[in-house]
Order: C-alpha cells, then sequence, then structure tokens
C-alpha cells in the first residue's frame, strides 16, 4: 500500500513537470513551423513584388512597342503617301516630256522637210547657175575664137560680174586680158595679166599668164622684167610647155 502510494505521489509530483516539458516542445515546434511560414510567406510576396514589377514593366514594354509600332505604322503611310505622289509626278513629268518629244519630233520633220525643199531648190537654183555659167563662157569662147574679140570681152566681163565667185569667173579674167592682147593693147593686157598674178598666185592659169605677160615686156623692149617674169614661169612651172618656151627665148 505504500509503495502504491509512493507511485502515485511520485506521479503527481512528475506528472505535472512532464506535461510542462511537453507542452514547452510543442510551442517550440510551433513558433519554428510559424517562422518557417512567415519566411515562406515573406519569400511569396516578395516573389508576388517581383512578378507585379515584371508584369508592370512587360506592359509598359508593350506600350512602348505599341507606341513604336503605331509612330513606324504612320511613318509608313506618310512615306507611302509621298512615294505615291512622287510617282504620280513622275508618271505626270514622263508623260510631259513624251509630250515634248513628239512635239520636237514633229517640229525636226517639219524643219527637215524645209531643209529637203530648200535643198531641192538651191540645186535647181545652183543647176540653172551653172547651165547660165557655161553658157556665157561658151558664146564668149565661141566669140574669141571667131575674132569677135570686143563681143568676147563683153561677154566674158559680163560672166565676172554676174558670178564673181565661180571658177569660171577666174578664166574670164585670163581671157579678158587675152582679148586686150590680141588686140595689141599690150598695156591694158599686161595690166590684166598682172591683176591675174595677184588674184589667182596658183591659179589653172598662171603658166600662160607669167609666158605672155613676158611676151608683153618682150615686144616692149623691157628685157630685164621679160627675165623676170620667165624666170619666176620656169620655177613655179617647170615641166609645162610655158617653160620651155620661156628657156627658149631667153
Amino acid at each position: 500500500m505504500k509503495g502504491m502510494t509512493f507511485v502515485k505521489s511520485l506521479f503527481l509530483f512528475i506528472g505535472p513537470a512532464v506535461f510542462l516539458l511537453l507542452q514547452a516542445g510543442c510551442t517550440n515546434i510551433t513558433m519554428l513551423r510559424v517562422a518557417e511560414l512567415k519566411a515562406v510567406q515573406a519569400r511569396v510576396d516578395s516573389l508576388k513584388m517581383e512578378l507585379t514589377a515584371l508584369q508592370k514593366e512587360i506592359i509598359t514594354e508593350q506600350k512602348q512597342q505599341s507606341e513604336m509600332l503605331r509612330l513606324i505604322r504612320a511613318d509608313q503611310q506618310v512615306r507611302f503617301a509621298e512615294f505615291e505622289r512622287g510617282l504620280s509626278a513622275l508618271a505626270g513629268n514622263v508623260s510631259e516630256s513624251q509630250a515634248r518629244l513628239s512635239r520636237i519630233d514633229q517640229k525636226t520633220l517639219e524643219i527637215k522637210k524645209r531643209w529637203e525643199e530648200k535643198a531641192r531648190e538651191d540645186s535647181l537654183v545652183q543647176a540653172t547657175q551653172n547651165a547660165e555659167i557655161e553658157n556665157l563662157f561658151d558664146i564668149a569662147r565661141n566669140d574669141f575664137t571667131a575674132g569677135r574679140y570686143e563681143i568676147s570681152l563683153n561677154g566674158f566681163q559680163e560672166l565676172i560680174d554676174k558670178f564673181p565667185e565661180s571658177p569660171r569667173a577666174e578664166e574670164s579674167r585670163y581671157w579678158v586680158a587675152e582679148c586686150y592682147y590680141v588686140r595689141k593693147k599690150y598695156n591694158e593686157a599686161a595690166k590684166r595679166y598682172k591683176q591675174y598674178i595677184k588674184d589667182y598666185p596658183e591659179g589653172i592659169k598662171i603658166c600662160v599668164t607669167l609666158f605672155k605677160l613676158g611676151l608683153i615686156y618682150e615686144k616692149m623692149g623691157q628685157k630685164k622684167a621679160c627675165n623676170l617674169v620667165w624666170t619666176k614661169l620656169i620655177g613655179q612651172c617647170p615641166g609645162s610647155e610655158e617653160a620651155q618656151a620661156a628657156k627658149a627665148r631667153m
């Protein structure tokens, strides 16, 4: 009985102590769990804040990209409108240029036709003029051959006066001098021969003109002047018949 009493007394003494110890252990565990939960909650809150900030950043970036796309589209629309205006203007310029080219082609064709007509007219005029020149020259030569020296002289002079730049005018000046020579008007003939030599130093009648001028000086007894002229003839026309004749007479 005493033993039982002792045990009961011991249990009564120890029981509260054990309970207190158990109670203290549970409290410590609970506090640890609470701390862990608080730490987890704090991490969750931190993650939520980071997620919220990231979402805001994404939204802001999306807005910026949307604004940039809007500006790009607006700029593209402006550029496209400018391109369309430029293309329209270019098409207008091309059309205008084509119209100008067409007018130029038409004008060129008209000018070409006028020049062709003028060329035909000039050709006809030239042909008519050449025929007249040849006719005057032939008539004057025929009169000279027939001994009608005064008429021949007038014919050659008419040709010179009407067509001074023609090749036949050069020959006619020689034949005018000849008309005076055959009529023994030596002073006038010499004057005309010298004028021919001055005007046509390389003329087609230069050799015979020098020879005839030398003959006039010979006939007039001007031996020195004759020799000077024939020396010039021999130097300028060494292979001509006139040069050989001059050599024989010097």
